[in-house]
């Protein structure tokens, strides 16, 4: 008796044991975060999401999955550094979403033997993809990664540009204070950000750009002005939607304009690029104010700046 009773023990701990290890097998594990790192209602929601999805658009999954099979002969056929799997990803519509969060946060396949190339252009892709969707069921997705321990540059990047699409005031704060620690992720966040075209993400990277950074940070810091300020993007209906386009636009000109002089090469002219790209209309003003108190050089560093604002090709 006390045999049976040992053998039936045993087995019951191994069937625990056995339900556990299937249990962590199913959890799974997306390609930059795991589920657990949800918080726990928003894992349950982004999970019923997905078996929805799965069983009312498994065409979907199915051409996700295709598409991750077919990397290693799209890698091998590429042309440029990383194959462009965002177009692709893009040209499946908003019923890739679904699929797309599954793949970055709860069940996907590792990297295996894909190359290093690859792997880095499934995940960018995932996430700019993801971001062009605007969808705000990615929210806690895209927040988690963003906060997570990727700190891979392009991952950081696309991470932050992805969150940033989605412009509320959750993300507008989240991004700025991201951007404030000092971290191996904090180039990726000042990069990614300015696709946040909000306010208070325009005042901190114009802050970080006067206090005059060290010239790779100038460089990243007016790249990112450029995007937050850009006219081109403010005439998208779902971002001139805030009422803040006269404001951002106007402290990413300020800033950048105020910056110009204050570093050479490389660094000036990505400043110059972006102001071209801001096309504010306080630019004239704010150049004759720079040149007012400028030295004969600097004079006419702001009049060619003058010149080729006025020789814009947005304006045309």
């Amino acid at each position: 008796m006390k045999t049976m009773r040992a053998l039936a023990i045993g087995i019951l701990s191994a069937g625990m044991l056995l339900g556990a290890l299937a249990g962590e097998a199913l959890a799974g594990e997306g390609v930059l975060i795991g589920p657990d790192r949800l918080a726990p209602q928003d894992k349950a929601a982004l999970v019923t999401a997905i078996d929805a999805a799965k069983a009312q658009s498994p065409s979907a999954f199915q051409l996700l999955a295709e598409l991750r099979r077919d990397l290693p002969a799209l890698d091998a056929n590429k042309r440029g550094r990383l194959v462009a799997i965002t177009p692709i990803l893009k040209g499946m519509g908003k019923e890739a979403l679904m699929p797309m969060l599954n793949e970055l946060a709860v069940d996907a396949k590792g990297r295996g033997d894909l190359t290093e190339t690859a792997w880095l252009a499934w995940r960018v892709g995932l996430l700019e993809a993801v971001g062009m969707l605007r969808d705000s069921r990615s929210t806690p997705v895209l927040g988690a990664i963003v906060e997570g321990p990727e700190s891979e540059l392009p991952i950081v990047r696309a991470a932050a540009s992805a969150y940033g699409k989605l412009g509320t005031d959750a993300v507008a704060q989240k991004l700025v204070a991201l951007a404030k620690v000092k971290s191996p992720k904090q180039k990726g966040i000042l990069a990614g950000m300015g696709d946040c075209r909000r306010r208070p993400v325009a005042d901190a990277l114009a802050s970080m750009l006067t206090a005059r950074p060290d010239a790779d940070t100038a460089t990243v810091l007016a790249r990112s002005l450029g995007d937050v300020g850009s006219s081109w993007a403010w005439k998208t209906p779902v971002i001139a939607a805030s009422g803040e386009e006269s404001a951002v636009r106007a402290i990413a000109a300020k800033a950048l304009i105020e910056s110009y002089l204050r570093y050479e090469g490389e660094t000036r002219e990505t400043i110059a690029k972006s102001i071209l790209l801001v096309d504010h209309a306080s630019t004239p003003s704010l150049i004759a104010t720079a040149k007012a108190s400028a030295g004969t050089a600097d004079q006419a560093a702001l009049d060619a700046l003058a010149q080729r604002f006025n020789n814009n090709p947005i304006h045309r």
